[in-house]
């Protein structure tokens, strides 16, 4: 019934470690400005399509109103199937400004990309939800 004070000793480090790492994870976690989330998504293009220096600056200029698009209407709305109106409308005019900027070649590699993430995200949420529907069952 009583633990050891050998076996104490380990339960309380693993406390402190988990205590450790959870406090550093939320105190890393900050919202990142419009701006910062224009230049991760941009750098990510550049990476994966090669970007020149121009398309790359008129790329950032997309990705910086979608970002501000989208951190306002995210404050604004709460509703969910409000936001996916939104998040329909301000991709879907992205995608046409980027289709403008860059070349057919990076647009197809583009689309292709998104599909292939859509496609992961699609097929992650449908692991999880078995993964529930299995506990709930047990």
């Amino acid at each position: 019934m009583f633990l050891s004070i050998k076996n104490m000793k380990k339960i309380s480090l693993l406390l402190i470690i988990s205590f450790s790492i959870s406090s550093a994870f939320s105190q890393s976690y900050k919202k990142r400005t419009p701006e910062e989330k224009a230049t991760y998504y941009t750098k990510q293009m550049v990476d994966d399509f090669k970007l020149d220096s121009a398309t790359t600056t008129k790329v950032y200029e997309i990705n910086l109103v979608v970002s501000q698009q989208l951190d306002s209407a995210f404050a604004a709305h709460t509703d969910k199937d409000a936001m996916k109106k939104v998040y329909y409308t301000v991709f879907k005019k992205r995608d046409e400004e980027y289709r403008k900027v860059l070349t057919k070649i990076q647009f197809l590699q583009y689309d292709d990309l998104q599909r292939e993430r859509r496609e992961a995200k699609q097929k992650e949420k449908l692991e999880k939800e078995k993964l529930e529907n299995a506990k709930k069952e047990d």
